[in-house]
C-alpha cells in the first residue's frame, strides 16, 4: 500500500520536508527510510533490510536520526519480539564522527526523537582493533537525556549465533526486556520504568555507522495487545 504524505524531520537531525511515497508491509508495519537510499523488503516472510556503507543513525548526539525503521501504532500495554539474524561484521572505517563502526538491529519503542527504547543485536570495532558489543544493546532516551541500561560492553563473544530473539513487554509504566539465544530460553535484560504516551510506535530498526553495507534479516514478528 502506498500513500502521499509530507515528512518532516526536526530537532537534532536536519531538517527535511519532501512530498514521498509511504509504503506499508503487510504485518510489519509502515517503512521509513529517511534518506531513501535502503533496500527493505519482504521475501518469505522475512524483513530483509540494506544499508549502505554511509552513516545511518537513530543518534542525535552523532546529528542524524535517518536509520531505516518499519513502525507500526500500538495503544497500551503489549508484548512485541522479533528473531533478528546477519552477519554483524562491520568495516573498519566510521562514517560516524563520534563513533565507531557499528552495526545494529532489533527493537524499536518510539514516542517521538526525545523519547525510545532501542533493544538490539549489536556490534562494534574498539580503539583496540577488536570486536565489542552491548550484552545486548538496551538504549533509553527520555527527554533526550541517554542511558545504557544493562551494563558495560564486552570483547568476550556473548552472541551465540547468527540468529537472536528480542522482545519488550510495556506493562503501564514498567518495561521489560529480554533476550533468547534460540527463541526457546527467555533471560530477562532489564526491568524499569518508562512514563510513555498511551500511543507509541514500536517496529525494528537497522544502525550501520560503517563504510560497510549493513544487511540484516527479521522474522517471527509478534506484537500482541495485553488486558
Amino acid at each position: 500500500m502506498f500513500r502521499k504524505n509530507f515528512i518532516l524531520l526536526t530537532g537534532c537531525c536536519l531538517a527535511v520536508s519532501a512530498f514521498v511515497q509511504i509504503k506499508t508491509l503487510k504485518g510489519w508495519g509502515e517503512v521509513i527510510d529517511p534518506d531513501r537510499d535502503c533496500s527493505i523488503k519482504v521475501e518469505k516472510k522475512k524483513l530483509f533490510i540494506t544499508v549502505p556503507g554511509t552513516l545511518h543513525d537513530l543518534n542525535p548526539r552523532n546529528g542524524k536520526i535517518n536509520a531505516p525503521l518499519v513502525l507500526q501504532n500500538v495503544t497500551g500495554d503489549f508484548t512485541v519480539q522479533v528473531k533478528v539474524s546477519g552477519e554483524f561484521q562491520p568495516g573498519e572505517q566510521t562514517t560516524a564522527p563520534k563513533s565507531h563502526a557499528f552495526n545494529g538491529a532489533g527493537l524499536l519503542l518510539w514516542q517521538d526523537e526525545k523519547n525510545y527504547i532501542r533493544l538490539e543485536r549489536n556490534v562494534w570495532i574498539g580503539d583496540d582493533g577488536k570486536l565489542t558489543c552491548f550484552p545486548p544493546l538496551l538504549e533509553q532516551c527520555k527527554d533526550g537525556e541517554y542511558a545504557i541500561l544493562n551494563g558495560a560492553s564486552t570483547t568476550e563473544p556473548f552472541f551465540k549465533s547468527r540468529s537472536t530473539w528480542l522482545s519488550i513487554k510495556r506493562s503501564g509504566e514498567k518495561i521489560l526486556a529480554r533476550l533468547s539465544h534460540d527463541g526457546k530460553e527467555w533471560t530477562n535484560v532489564n526491568e524499569f520504568t518508562f512514563a510513555l504516551n498511551q500511543n507509541v510506535r514500536v517496529g525494528i530498526a537497522a544502525i550501520n555507522t560503517s563504510n560497510k553495507p549493513f544487511v540484516v534479516e527479521f522474522e517471527e514478528f509478534k506484537l500482541s495487545s495485553l488486558p
